[in-house]
């Protein structure tokens, strides 16, 4: 009987000694990442990098800004500052966060567009990309979003007057004179066709075709707000 009875306590040890931790979901400091939620490096963050970060004489790679020539415009470079999962050694995250960069009187992100990086770094910070989705014609009014690609894509030079080109477009007064008094050249310069390349907009790359046809349409209906 003792002999049986050491030989279940031998094989109940070995048991529990060969169990697994419990696999336990990673959870992000907003919760757990939802389905279909992830953010999508390629359109929500490079080009806020891009737009506020390394635009032109800043942190484009060309030897002509702070930091000599630190370049913020691709995804294996952002992330020499950046922690995945974690916020808060991410130095790029926490000066965009504190307000100290973009610095002194520069366009700012948005709380908005801050959470959006601190989302995408607790997911993981992956290149990720999204597929496109159906071009969505209707938003074609400065609040129904032009505005939003304004945000995006060029609030870095035009957010603040007098604005690069003393071109403004982060309120609807300034955005609307832009896109009546210079319509040619404002719709050359988001179709690429500019005669001076430089003049093509924004400088990081083309927007894409669905976005150029909702600012083409909003500025041809008179820019509606």
């Amino acid at each position: 009987m003792r002999k049986a009875l050491i030989i279940i306590t031998i094989t109940v040890a070995v048991l529990y000694s060969c169990t697994h931790d419990r696999v336990v979901p990673y959870k992000t400091s907003s919760g757990p990442i939802a389905k279909g939620d992830t953010v999508c490096f390629q359109s929500d963050v490079l080009p806020l990098f891009q737009t506020y970060c390394a635009s032109t004489g800043c942190h484009d790679g060309k030897n002509n800004g702070e930091d000599q020539n630190l370049n913020l415009t691709t995804y294996n470079n952002i992330m020499q500052g950046i922690v995945p999962f974690n916020t808060d050694p991410s130095k790029y995250y926490t000066v965009i966060q504190k307000g100290s960069m973009p610095p002194g009187n520069s366009p700012k992100l948005t709380a908005a567009q801050t959470a959006t990086i601190a989302k995408w770094i607790n997911q993981g910070a992956l290149n990720t990309s999204c597929a496109t989705a159906t071009c969505d014609t209707t938003k074609t009014t400065y609040s129904n979003g032009v505005s939003q690609i304004f945000s995006t894509y060029c609030n870095g030079c035009h957010g603040i007057a007098p604005g690069s080109g003393n071109v403004v477009l982060s309120d609807y007064v300034s955005a609307k004179s832009a896109g009546t008094s210079l319509k040619s050249s404002f719709l050359a310069g988001i179709n690429y066709t500019s005669a001076l390349p430089a003049m093509n907009m924004p400088p990081s790359g083309p927007l894409s075709s669905c976005q150029v046809k909702q600012i083409t349409k909003w500025i041809n209906n008179g820019c509606p707000q």
